[in-house]
Parts: structure tokens; C-alpha cells; sequence
């Protein structure tokens, strides 16, 4: 039994080697923003039944729309991380899903932005890759992600 508790120990460090996963970052005024969409989409959807004046049909497709808009926001904000493995940086935001090459990356600095990004705040990592192309992160252990990053992509520059 001890034997392969160990083994099962080295596998799992085995896996980290293969790839690390970086939990998203989340700034409490974005989470106060979020939840409160979140809580005004479901009382939008809830509404009808309460105030009336609006047909059964309409409705049904004010609630589908609502709930289905609130789900996808609870999603994208609870479901937001990073994985860098062997080749590639994997960034997961709700249903969508982004691969960058490791060796595309050319570099990757510390900003502060209120862009529109795959970042749930407003402490990020800008990373350029390919050509003309960047894209912003918000991990929760930044110092961390950056060495991981520098660690799998030794050409990559640090800002």
C-alpha cells in the first residue's frame, strides 16, 4: 500500500512537470459588478410572473433570454484560467478556449487595463505573441506565472 501511495505521489509530480494551472485573478469591484448583472438578469427573468402585463410566450422567452445571459456571465467569471504546458499556453474563459504556442511568445509584461480581455481584473499580464498579436491575463499568482512562463519559454522577454 505505502509502495504505491508513493508511486501515485511521483505521478503527480510527474503531471505538474508536464503542465501548471493558474486560477484567474478576480478585483472585488468587478466581482460586485458581475454578481449584481447576474442578480438583475434573474430578477428581469422572474419579473413577469410577479408584475404581469405580459403574454405567456413572451414571458417564457424573456425568461430563457435572461436566465441563459445570466449562466453564460456566471460561467465566463467562474470558469476563467490559465494552463501552460510543455508547448502551449491554454487560456479558458467560460465555452471559449485559446492556444498560443509557447515558442510564439516573444514578451510579456505586467499592466493595468480596463480592456475588454479574457482577465477577470484590472492587475494583468500582457503577453505578445506571433506578430502583431497580444492578449491579457489576469492570474492570481502573477510572480508565479511569469516564472513558470520564463521557465517553458527561455527567449521570452520580461518588462
Amino acid at each position: 500500500m505505502g509502495v504505491n501511495l508513493e508511486m501515485n505521489k511521483l505521478k503527480f509530480q510527474d503531471m505538474e512537470d508536464f503542465f501548471m494551472k493558474f486560477h484567474s485573478r478576480r478585483d472585488l469591484f468587478l466581482s460586485i459588478v458581475i454578481w449584481s448583472s447576474i442578480i438583475f438578469l434573474i430578477g428581469s427573468a422572474l419579473s413577469p410572473a410577479f408584475v404581469g402585463g405580459v403574454s405567456l410566450i413572451g414571458g417564457v422567452l424573456l425568461f430563457l433570454l435572461c436566465i441563459s445571459m445570466a449562466g453564460l456571465i456566471a460561467w465566463i467569471w467562474i470558469s476563467t484560467y490559465y494552463v501552460i504546458n510543455e508547448n502551449d499556453l491554454f487560456i479558458r474563459t467560460g465555452p471559449a478556449t485559446q492556444s498560443i504556442p509557447l515558442g510564439s511568445i516573444s514578451k510579456a509584461k505586467p499592466v493595468r487595463s480596463w480592456v475588454a480581455s479574457t482577465a477577470t481584473s484590472i492587475h494583468r499580464i500582457e503577453i505578445h505573441y506571433d506578430r502583431y498579436e497580444y492578449v491579457q491575463i489576469s492570474p492570481l499568482d502573477q510572480e508565479a506565472f511569469l516564472r513558470e512562463l520564463q521557465h517553458r519559454c527561455p527567449h521570452l522577454q520580461l518588462q
